[in-house]
């Protein structure tokens, strides 16, 4: 299955913009590109090329040019085409079956500790699929009911969810019975080790605008691990806010120094949930990989850091 399939797809219902497809794709769940600028683009060429769609400039005062594209005869007949050719077998990709293939000289406690972060972020997954497709382009352009298939979409999408949760439990379960003669040391460790986290969190909901953000601080570093991100990410889902203020304090110094990884595995987490700002003080300085890093984030607008707060929610709630 191509792109330019898809893009053929959406032309077929109505004249398109790139950008306009851009976001149809960035926000439906169960279309699985990410929908950046350079994959549209070598589509359209493609498409052009192809004869399969056509492309009309509409100048705007004021405003840049805006190119919009129809589907042709020819590309009506490729779509159909394609709709009734032979479909490929989903392809089973599952990371977190190969973790637990090689983790049998991990100790109870850290496999239950694995098991509750997977189980996470399948629910996390779960809340944000089902809210991307209440709002997805296909939702709101029929709101009649004429997408005959939405529902069973919707359907196929949480019951995999559902089904995950199901045997994450299962798992538990199993690991449960498993013996470990340092698990109750190691728990007790874990526990304590999240009490603290939890005691140094502070965070407030605020409300501009018609939008909200969470705004976090703590009496000192705040992010340790990838459960940190986490916890933050599940935060928002229950607050409805994709938008988080951080104040730069925050960072641990293996974060900001790089020095274990945890910074690229963190952001990655930020970047597919939700955006964050951080607010550092005068004269707050990160070091120069840190920096180079976030310089390279901050293209794909989910990650920056600003010096005061009133530019770190105006550049938020864009």
């Amino acid at each position: 299955m191509s792109l330019n399939h898809v893009i053929l797809g959406l032309l077929n219902r109505e004249p398109l913009t790139g950008y306009e497809i851009k976001k149809i794709i960035q926000h439906t769940p169960f279309m699985y590109w990410s929908g950046n600028n350079n994959q549209i683009y070598k589509a359209f060429v493609e498409l052009l090329d192809e004869g399969f769609v056509t492309k009309e400039v509409q100048h705007q005062d004021g405003s840049p040019s805006k190119n919009i594209y129809t589907i042709t005869d020819d590309g009506l007949h490729e779509f159909k085409s394609w709709l009734l050719s032979v479909t490929d077998v989903a392809v089973f990709k599952k990371q977190f079956l190969i973790k637990l293939a090689l983790a049998n000289q991990l100790k109870r406690g850290d496999l239950e500790n694995m098991l509750a972060s997977y189980a996470d972020v399948v629910k996390m997954q779960a809340v944000l699929s089902e809210r991307e497709l209440d709002k997805c382009y296909f939702a709101e352009q029929e709101p009649s009911g004429k997408v005959l298939f939405l529902d069973l979409i919707r359907e196929n999408i949480l019951s995999f969810y559902s089904s995950e949760l199901e045997w994450v439990q299962k798992v538990k379960e199993f690991i449960a019975g498993l013996p470990d003669e340092s698990s109750i040391m190691t728990e007790a460790v874990i526990q304590k080790e999240n009490n603290e986290v939890e005691s140094t969190m502070n965070y407030q909901i605020v409300e501009r605008q018609g939008k909200r953000y969470l705004y976090l601080t703590s009496r000192g570093s705040l992010i340790h691990r990838e459960q940190d991100a986490l916890d933050i990410i599940s935060l928002c889902i229950e607050h409805d806010t994709n938008a988080v203020v951080l104040d730069g304090d925050s960072l641990s110094d293996d974060f900001v120094k790089l020095r274990t990884g945890l910074a690229g595995a963190v952001l990655q987490k930020f970047g597919n949930y939700i955006k964050v700002a951080v607010t550092i003080k005068g004269g707050q300085n990160f070091p120069v990989r840190f920096q180079e890093m976030v310089s390279e984030l901050s293209t794909r607008n989910t990650f920056r850091i600003f010096t005061n707060l009133e530019d770190a929610v105006s550049w938020l709630l864009l």
